[in-house]
Order: structure tokens, then C-alpha cells, then sequence
């Protein structure tokens, strides 16, 4: 454990540790909630081996004019640089100083401690404080009492029928037509904005394409395009709600004229087409048709999977209220911020925000994600869930490699350990939790009723 060095220690640094178990004089205070304040006396004499290691390190790196390296006498030594000297190893005793003291006083500290303090006693010894947040006690829940509801979808005709319209949609082919007929159509638009005080179209607007069997169309405009031929024209109202814009619901009035029309003819269900698109794989109909249920039925277990994990999740956080330390919380804030950042380097917007104005933004979800990293911690070491022999022959022949090879593989990828560990928390959670399974289509008129 390392101790940060509050700007006001000046001149303290922190350098590979020289220390291992001084005795040290210690005061532990508690400053409010979650934080200690823990002041540490240490005499000259228990210091001076680490004072005089300190010299000798620098004694053989230093090369001086009229001394060959590591030659330099110490007495010159400590004349020039001892006050540098001492105090920077005055900063491993601190680091040093404090994991003894957190060990014997079992302060379970979270996060990087911070040296407020760091000044020498009228006896030449060192007096130090440390600032820093400790583990909040956490009472787990029965598990028993945390509840989850699991949608359950059985892949139906029509969910087939519509990926396999996916599926032709996706090698169709474009004929140039000259009148749209149905909704099978490409079509290109130009729109020319409405001028509100003389009712004429304005020079200028865009051109725009759209397929109107897409589920995201206006079915308006869809509606007024059927049966129209290339160089016809309508008018075309949009309304809006209160925008950036306008406080007010508003009207948008455009010209709009055809300007181009395709006909999206959609390839045979024939052995020809079916075995392209599967490389060989299957030759029929009914093979493919089986083929989309499966691979449907694949995804849906999984998104349910990966639903269920946040349900839990929430329902955990939910039901248990300790104070998260603040320094957790705002670690995480900041690593949000930064990944934000690193997502969008090409957003111009948001660069322009300042870093703490996005740190502020990312504290609610901080708190929340630090506090379900504190329940898991305390689930995992509380039921000793770990990556025991059983499972990890179970991943081994899942992965077809060998113990060894997979254990060595978790020694080289933390990542890889801790999302295998992760997997080993949520199979325990919800083979505790109770799970309460709902038709999804159940489930989704209810969101719908309530949106």
C-alpha cells in the first residue's frame, strides 16, 4: 500500500520502500463517517538504519567533481544533500509506518491513504498523518429475499419469418422504377422548407433517401408516397415538440418531390441462394428456417443471461444502505470521465467540457458502481467464492487446454481471472436469489403501459 502525498507534506516523495515492520508510536482518530485519521511518531534511533541505507544507496550513484563514482565521502554527502536525503526517506517510512499500523490496528483501508503531514520531532525523530477511508461494514441480505423476474420467450413462426426477410433484405437487389406501388420502394427526396409568411418553397433544402418498409419511417410520409411517380411533389407537415429551438410545440412545412425511385427485389428462397448464404452448410428452406431458430434461441439466452446479472445487480444495491467512501466513489468518477473522453476523441462538444464539470456527471453512477463492487467483494470473501479446481477443470475442457495452461493463463490476464471470477459470483447469486419467471410479452405490455 502506497500513501499519496497531500501538496501541503512539501517536499515529501514516495521512493521504493526501505521499511519492513518498525516499531512506531500510533494514534487513530475517526473524522466522520468512513474516514481515519492515523498519526504516526517514529524515534531517531528507529529511523537512523533507514537514514543511513538512504545514504548509501546515493553514495554509490553519486559521482562528484575531484571523486570517482560511488567514491564520495559521506560526510560530504550529508553536508550537501543530507536535508533532501533524509526527507525523501521519511516518505517510504510513512508508506512503511502506515501498512504496520493498518495491520495491527486490522484497518481495512479502501483506496490510496493521503500524507496531510510529514515534519521532524524536537527529538529528530519524524511525525507523520495519514489520512484515509476504511471498508464500511456490510450485513449481507439472505439471499432468499432478493427477488428477480426472468422473462421467458419461446421463438415463434414470425420471429423466423422476420430474420429471414433480414437475411433477403440484406443481398436484395435495386431496380430503377418509375412509380412506387408499395412499401418495397427506395426512394430519394428532396425537401424544400415552406416559407411561413408567403406559403412558397424556399431555395435550397436536402435531398434525402429512404426505404419505406423501414419501421422508422413516418408511416405518413410513407402514406403519401404510395402510387406517386419521379418529379411528383406534395406537402409534407412535421410536428415537433418543444426543442432547443422553439418552447413550444411547432410545425415544419416542406415541399417535397420525387426525385428518384428504386424497386427492392428480394432474392428466391432456392437451394442456390440458401447454400451461398450459409457456405454450404444447408440447401433447404426448412433447414435455414431451423437453422434462424436455433441462432435465435442462442441470442435470447443470452441477452436474458446478461439481463438477469443486472437485475440482480440492482435488486443487491437496492437492498443494502452502508456509506461508500468517497474516495472510491470519486476514483471512479474519474476513470468514467477519462473512458468517455477515449471514446469520443472526434467529439468536439464534449472535449469542450471541463474534466470536473464530467466528473460531477459520473458521480451518481459512480456511487452505484462502487457500491455493487463492495457487496461483491464482501459476497466473495464472505462465502469463499474462488477459482477452485472443480471449476477451473470445467473452463479447462470448455477452452480444450489443460489446468496448467489455464492457470497460467490467469497468472498473465488479471482481466481474464477476474471475469472468470465474476461468471463463478453470479452462477452462486442466482442459484441463491429466488427467480421469478414472466412471459416477455407480459413483461413488455407492462413497460409499455407504464410508458
Amino acid at each position: 500500500m502506497r500513501v499519496r502525498v497531500s501538496p501541503s507534506a512539501q517536499g515529501a516523495r514516495i521512493f521504493p520502500l526501505l521499511l519492513r515492520g518498525i516499531p512506531v508510536q500510533t494514534t487513530i482518530d475517526q473524522v466522520g463517517g468512513l474516514r481515519r485519521r492515523v498519526e504516526i511518531t517514529v524515534s531517531y534511533d528507529e529511523l537512523l538504519p533507514h537514514f543511513e541505507r538512504a545514504y548509501g544507496d546515493v553514495q554509490q550513484n553519486l559521482q562528484l567533481e575531484g571523486f570517482r563514482k560511488g567514491k564520495v565521502p559521506l560526510d560530504i554527502i550529508k553536508a550537501r544533500y543530507g536535508e533532501q536525503i533524509e526527507r525523501d526517506a521519511l516518505s517510504d517510512v510513512a508508506s512503511e509506518a502506515f501498512r504496520t499500523a493498518a495491520r495491527e490496528h486490522s484497518l481495512d483501508v479502501v483506496g490510496t491513504p493521503v500524507l496531510v503531514e510529514m515534519n521532524r520531532t524536537a527529538e529528530r525523530g519524524a511525525r507523520f498523518v495519514i489520512e484515509c477511508e476504511v471498508m464500511p461494514e456490510i450485513t449481507l441480505v439472505p439471499y432468499e429475499t432478493i427477488e428477480v423476474v426472468k422473462p421467458i420467450r419461446t421463438i415463434s413462426e414470425s420471429d423466423i419469418d422476420e430474420e429471414l426477410y433480414n437475411l433477403q433484405l440484406r443481398s436484395a437487389r435495386l431496380e430503377p422504377a418509375e412509380q412506387i406501388t408499395d412499401s418495397m420502394y427506395v426512394v430519394k427526396l428532396a425537401f424544400a422548407p415552406i416559407d411561413p409568411q408567403t406559403g412558397a418553397p424556399l431555395v435550397g433544402g436536402k435531398e434525402q433517401e429512404f426505404f419505406l418498409d423501414d419501421e422508422r419511417m413516418d408511416p405518413l410520409l410513407r402514406t403519401e408516397l404510395i402510387n406517386l411517380r419521379v418529379g411528383d411533389s406534395f406537402l409534407y407537415r412535421t410536428e415537433h415538440a418543444a426543442d432547443e429551438h422553439s418552447d413550444q410545440p411547432h410545425e415544419h412545412a416542406y415541399h417535397v418531390t420525387v426525385r428518384e425511385i428504386k424497386k427492392v427485389v428480394l432474392p428466391t428462397l432456392d437451394e442456390e441462394f440458401i447454400s451461398t448464404l450459409t457456405g454450404g452448410r444447408l440447401s433447404s428452406e426448412e433447414q435455414l428456417r431451423q437453422d434462424i431458430g436455433r441462432s435465435l434461441q442462442e441470442y435470447w439466452e443470452k441477452e436474458v443471461a446478461e439481463y438477469l446479472r443486472e437485475r440482480v445487480v440492482d435488486a443487491l444495491v437496492e437492498a443494502h444502505d452502508f456509506e461508500v467512501p468517497e474516495g472510491l466513489v470519486r476514483a471512479m468518477a474519474e476513470e468514467f470521465a477519462d473512458s468517455a473522453l477515449e471514446r469520443n476523441k472526434e467529439d468536439k462538444r464534449l472535449r469542450q467540457i471541463p474534466r470536473e464539470q464530467l466528473v460531477e456527471y459520473f458521480l451518481p453512477q459512480a456511487e452505484q458502481a462502487a457500491r455493487w463492487q463492495l457487496i461483491a467483494d464482501t459476497i466473495l470473501r464472505t462465502e469463499n467464492i474462488e477459482l477452485g479446481q472443480e471449476r477451473l477443470q470445467a473452463l479447462a475442457e470448455r477452452y480444450g487446454v489443460d489446468v496448467p495452461q489455464l492457470q497460467m493463463a490467469l497468472e498473465q490476464n488479471p482481466g481474464l481471472r477476474n471475469r472468470l471470477l465474476t461468471d463463478a459470483l453470479f452462477d452462486f447469486l442466482l442459484s441463491r436469489v429466488r427467480v421469478v419467471e414472466r412471459p416477455y410479452e407480459e413483461l413488455a405490455d407492462a413497460a409499455e403501459g407504464e410508458g
